[in-house]
């Protein structure tokens, strides 16, 4: 399909700039009218953020305090703000979605607890933080943060345990941030089950939600998400983008990852109003 006049003869990283713009304008339009709520019909959705840190701004993964706040603002205002189990709870039941939205974070960095949460707790907004267990209290420093030159600072088992005092709920996102695309068999178990049962000892309580690293398509393996199921947790969520609908598979519930992509939170919204994936079929 040719490109629009608009964007005819602009390089393709300027035609991406400007058509982010474009959606930024527009979707400040949709969000203040509130028109955003008939397009959104019977989808709801789950948002997926890493790191809080001021010093991390414009990197993939982070976000800083004030683009933080301006996202739970905007999710307070202009969605049914509502627990990802409860959101879980509704899709299974095919009870309705529209309108609702969940917040995650995933890897378990200590800026969750120490910036992430007070910013949620002033607002009375529920979250739950994935957390992959052995990098809690530890030192590693994992390639993506190494290329940005962003330090990992984790919680410790004290920091997440006061984390899911607050309110908060605990999900797992496997052991060692395995990648459950090419992890498989006893190992895939391992990462899947383990996680979650090192996390319930640490808390004394159920945890049902899993989330797997890196949230793409290809990062899971059909017989990984039976793994999943068979471990005991309610869900499994990717980070690929999309909304979610009464009666989805649970253990194909999609996430939308906040990034620096985003002009700000009504753009990220336009997103989830206009660009839908593809279906995350099976493979046959």
């Amino acid at each position: 399909m040719a490109a629009p006049p608009l964007y005819a003869g602009h390089p393709p990283r300027l035609r991406g700039q400007l058509a982010a713009r474009l959606k930024h304008a527009a979707s400040r339009v949709l969000f203040a009218s509130r028109a955003h709520r008939p397009l959104l019909g019977r989808r709801g959705a789950i948002v997926a953020f890493h790191r809080v840190d001021d010093r991390l701004a414009g990197t993939p993964l982070g976000c800083t305090r004030a683009d933080f706040a301006a996202y739970c603002d905007f999710f307070r205002d202009r969605f049914h703000v509502i627990p990802l189990g409860e959101m879980v709870a509704r899709v299974r039941a095919g009870r309705p979605v529209g309108g609702c939205l969940s917040i995650t974070f995933d890897d378990g960095y200590l800026d969750n607890l120490r910036v992430a949460a007070p910013e949620l707790r002033a607002r009375g907004l529920p979250a739950c933080f994935f957390v992959a267990t052995e990098l809690v209290g530890s030192r590693v420093q994992p390639a993506w943060d190494r290329e940005f030159g962003a330090r990992a600072w984790w919680m410790s088992w004290d920091q997440v345990r006061a984390l899911h005092a607050q309110g908060f709920e605990i999900g797992a996102h496997t052991v060692s941030h395995a990648d459950l695309g090419r992890t498989h068999g006893a190992a895939a178990i391992r990462e899947i089950a383990g996680s979650r049962a090192r996390l319930q000892a640490e808390l004394g309580a159920p945890v049902i939600h899993f989330s797997y690293p890196f949230g793409a398509r290809d990062r899971i393996t059909d017989a990984n998400r039976l793994h999943v199921a068979a471990a005991g947790f309610d869900c499994c969520l990717s980070a690929f983008g999309g909304t979610v609908r009464p009666g989805d598979d649970p253990y194909r519930l999609r996430r939308a990852a906040i990034t620096p992509w985003h002009h700000s939170p009504a753009h990220l919204g336009f997103e989830l109003l206009f660009r839908e994936p593809p279906p995350d079929s099976p493979a046959p």
